[in-house]
C-alpha cells in the first residue's frame, strides 16, 4: 500500500507498508518503508520503532516499552495501593528501568516506580500520574535565582535536539532553563529511539528493504501507465507517482527541530504551572486543562510514538516522542478524540500543521509524560547544582 502525502507546504511524501495478517494469532501487522512496524492484536497495539524500541499500548490502561534487546524500559502492571484514608484503590503502577541520557538508555540502579490512578475523560478511560513527593529543594531550586550560572553544555549537546531563536550560553533564570529542558529532553529522547546505541536499525532490516523496492517498481510500473490516460489518473485519485517526491522515513541529515519563541514561552509558562501542581502533590489532568480559559492554547509534548491519519494531507503518519501538538479543535463527549496541529516536529513525524486525531487517552499520557518530564528536570537541575558539577 502506497499513500501519498501533500504536506503544508505544497510538498508531497509517500508513505508505503505492507500489511501482513496472521489468523492463528489474530494480529494484523504493517510494516513501514522506514522500518517501523504497527501490530495490532486482541486488546492491544504495539508499535516497533527507530533501532528496535517497541511500545505496547493495552485496553486496560497499561502501557510497556522494551529496548531491542528485551531488557524493559518500563512496564506496568495492575496495583491495589492504599490510599492515606486508608481505602484500598485500584491504580496503575509503572516501574522504570531506562533514562536516557545524551540520546542513549541508561539502567538505572534502582528502578523508580510511579503510581497512575483510573477514570474518564468524556466517557474515555484515562490514566492520571500521581505526583511523586519530593523534597523541598527541588521546588527550591525552580524559586530561586541560580547563585552561579548554569551553562547549557551541562545537560549535553543542546543544539543537537533543538534550535531556538538564541541559546544562552548560561542560565540564571532556572524558569528559562526549566522551560528549554522540557523541549529539549523530549527530542532527546525521541531521538535517542534512532541513535546508532540503541540496536540495529529497523531501516536495514529485510521487510523494511522489500517495502522500498516494492514502492519503486510500483512507482516505475504506474508512471509508464498513467502517462496519457486521464482514466487511469482519475482511478488514482490524485496520486502522481511520476514526479519527484520524498518517501517517508528515508534517513539523512537530521537538523535541529525549530521552536518558535511563542512556542518555548508557552512551554516555560506550562511548565511553571505544572512545577505548582507538583508541589501541591496535585495530578496534571485533561479535564483541568480543558475546563481552563486559556485551554485551546495549550500545547502538548508527545509521551510515546503514536500512528495518525493526517487529515490534512491524507495519508498516515508518526507523532514521535517530544513533538508538540495544540489543539485544532476542543474535543466533544461523544468521539473520544481531539483534533491537533503539529506545531513542532522531529524528522520522520508528522510535518508542522498536520492535523490529525488523537484520542482522549493519549493526550492524558502525555500529561502524565510532561509531569513526569518536569520531575525528572527538578531531579537533574538539583544534582547538577549541588555536585557543582554544573
Amino acid at each position: 500500500m502506497i499513500t501519498q502525502t501533500t504536506r503544508p507546504d505544497g510538498s508531497r511524501r509517500y508513505t508505503g507498508y505492507r500489511q501482513i495478517e496472521d489468523s492463528r494469532n489474530a494480529t494484523t501487522t504493517r510494516v513501514y518503508a522506514d522500518g517501523r512496524r504497527v501490530t495490532w492484536g486482541h486488546g492491544y497495539q504495539q508499535h516497533s520503532i527507530g533501532n528496535g524500541v517497541e511500545f505496547v499500548t493495552r485496553e486496560d490502561g497499561r502501557r510497556e516499552a522494551t529496548l531491542s534487546d528485551g531488557r524493559p524500559v518500563y512496564r506496568d502492571r495492575i496495583a491495589t495501593v492504599r490510599d492515606a484514608a486508608g481505602e484500598q484503590r485500584r491504580m496503575i503502577e509503572r516501574t522504570r528501568y531506562v533514562r536516557w541520557w545524551q540520546g542513549r538508555p541508561v539502567h538505572v540502579a534502582r528502578p523508580l516506580v510511579r503510581y497512575y490512578d483510573t477514570g474518564f475523560v468524556y466517557r474515555a478511560p484515562v490514566a492520571y500520574y500521581r505526583p511523586l513527593r519530593l523534597a523541598p529543594r527541588y521546588y527550591g531550586v525552580y524559586f530561586a535565582p541560580f547563585a552561579m550560572p548554569v551553562p547549557a553544555v551541562a545537560f549535553g549537546m543542546v543544539d543537537q535536539w533543538v534550535a531556538f531563536a538564541s541559546t544562552p550560553p548560561v542560565y540564571t533564570d532556572p524558569a528559562m532553563l526549566m522551560g528549554d529542558m522540557q523541549i529539549w529532553s523530549g527530542f532527546e529522547e525521541g531521538g535517542a529511539y534512532s541513535a546508532p546505541g540503541s540496536g540495529a536499525s529497523l531501516y536495514g532490516s529485510p521487510q523494511a528493504a522489500s517495502v522500498r523496492s516494492s514502492m519503486a517498481q510500483m512507482q516505475q510500473q504506474v508512471a509508464g501507465q498513467v502517462q496519457g490516460s486521464p482514466r487511469m489518473q482519475q482511478q488514482l485519485g490524485g496520486l502522481d507517482l511520476g514526479g519527484p517526491a520524498l518517501y517517508e522515513g528515508v534517513p539523512g541529515p537530521s537538523a535541529p527541530v525549530a521552536i518558535p519563541e511563542n512556542l518555548r514561552l508557552r512551554v516555560r509558562e506550562q511548565v511553571g504551572a505544572t512545577v505548582a501542581l507538583l508541589q501541591a502533590g496535585t495530578p496534571l489532568t485533561l479535564g483541568d486543562v480543558l475546563a481552563a480559559p486559556d485551554a485551546a492554547a495549550y500545547i502538548f509534548q508527545t509521551a510515546q510514538p503514536l500512528l495518525v491519519t493526517d487529515q490534512s494531507g491524507g495519508g498516515e503518519c508518526f507523532l514521535n516522542t517530544g513533538d508538540l501538538i495544540g489543539f485544532y479543535s476542543m474535543p466533544d463527549e461523544a468521539s473520544g478524540f481531539a483534533m491537533m496541529t503539529v506545531v513542532a516536529s522531529g524528522p520522520g513525524s508528522c510535518s508542522p500543521r498536520s492535523v490529525v486525531p488523537v484520542s482522549l487517552s493519549d493526550l492524558q499520557e502525555m500529561l502524565n509524560g510532561f509531569a513526569e518530564r518536569v520531575e525528572d528536570n527538578l531531579q537533574r537541575l538539583v544534582s547538577c547544582t549541588a555536585s557543582g558539577s554544573c
